[in-house]
This record gives structure tokens, sequence and C-alpha cells, in this order.
């Protein structure tokens, strides 16, 4: 007896409109132009640059608990993991900071293995 396997989602199953994290990896790289300008920028206000950092962290967090749509939004999740997975690795870091970055890096993988399974092998 063949093990069951949900039906994956197809095309039509996919949701409408622009990928979540296409469109937040666009944000994040407006913001991550912003900061580095910021920094080398001595006639800018002070903390904006930190301000801005603070928004480019939420955006990678958000980016990590979606779905991705498309294959850029993928790959962008897929990087995302990967350095969530580096930091995590830093000796200089807390345990909190350590385990808030691997929580990430597994949310992100989750997600990014929901879009490999249920959207783009859908055709097999």
């Amino acid at each position: 007896m063949a093990e069951e396997r949900p039906e994956p989602e197809t095309e039509a199953a996919r949701p409408a409109g622009p990928c979540p994290v296409s469109t937040l990896a666009t944000d994040w790289a407006i913001l991550d132009d912003q900061i580095a300008g910021g920094w080398v920028d001595v006639t800018a206000e002070p903390g904006l640059a930190l301000a801005l950092d603070a928004l480019r962290n939420a955006v990678m967090a958000r980016a990590v608990g979606v779905t991705a749509g498309s294959v850029s939004g993928a790959a962008f999740q897929a990087w995302l993991v990967g350095l969530h997975v580096s930091i995590a690795d830093d000796p200089e870091l807390d345990e909190d900071a350590r385990t808030r970055h691997l929580r990430l890096a597994a949310e992100g993988a989750r997600h990014l293995l929901r879009y490999l399974t249920t959207l783009r092998l859908s055709a097999d």
C-alpha cells in the first residue's frame, strides 16, 4: 500500500499579485542602500542609519516568515537563511541572540521548503 501524499498546490492556488518575499527583497535593497549612504555621509542625521538598520532587520524577519511565490523571492529567502545561520555561529553573540537567529533561519527554511515542494515541484 503506497503512502498517500497531500496534493501539491496548483498554479491556480498560487497567491495573486507579486511575490511577498520579492517585494520585501526590494524594500531590503532600498534600505540597505540608504544605510550604506548614511554611514559615509557625515552630514546625515545622527541615528538615522541605526533606525534604518532596525527597519531593515524587521524586513528581513518578515521575509523569512512568509512563503515565496517566485524564484527571486525564494533565492532571497535562501540567502537570508544562510545569513542567519552564519550570524548564529558568531562566538561573540550571547546565547539569546544565537537562538533568535537560528529560529529565524529555521522559519525561513520551512517556508523555503514549502515553496520548493508545493509551488515549484507541483508539475511532477
